[in-house]
């Protein structure tokens, strides 16, 4: 917890973004009334655990040390990880809404979605721009 006179530091806002999609399918999936009880254990979890993972692996990221070639390569791995996560758990929230498994409007499931799309879009910016960063200089 911080005291009062510090300063929260700022977050990137892709980290940004991926909390708000946690915080999102979690408040999405605890309610019985979106998801019966007979999906808790298989789409819930799946769908919790991803946007957990989406989340590590961008703060993982981040906090990888760009000047070492090492820690680049395992930044932009973690970066690629967010990313793959984003298509599987927005696949999986489409799943559910055509089994008939989330009891949501479309347009609830296009939002959700959308949060997973922008995260994903993000996380693929950041590692475009890495790779753009970090390419070899051409001499002329």
């Amino acid at each position: 917890m911080l005291n009062v006179n510090e300063r929260k530091p700022q977050e990137m806002g892709v980290i940004v973004k991926a909390k708000d999609l946690m915080k999102h399918s979690f408040a999405m999936t605890a309610n019985t009334d979106r998801f019966p009880k007979k999906y808790r254990f298989s789409i819930c979890a799946r769908i919790e655990n991803l946007s957990i993972d989406i989340y590590e692996s961008l703060v993982r990221a981040n906090e990888c040390d760009v000047t070492d070639a090492e820690q680049r390569r395992i930044r932009e791995e973690c970066q690629r990880n967010a990313i793959v996560s984003c298509k599987t758990l927005n696949s999986l929230i489409e799943l559910a809404h055509d089994l008939k498994a989330i009891e949501l409007q479309s347009k609830s499931v296009a939002f959700w979605g959308g949060l997973v799309v922008e995260v994903k879009r993000m996380a693929a910016a950041w590692r475009n721009s890495d790779r753009r960063n970090n390419a070899p200089k051409r001499q002329t």
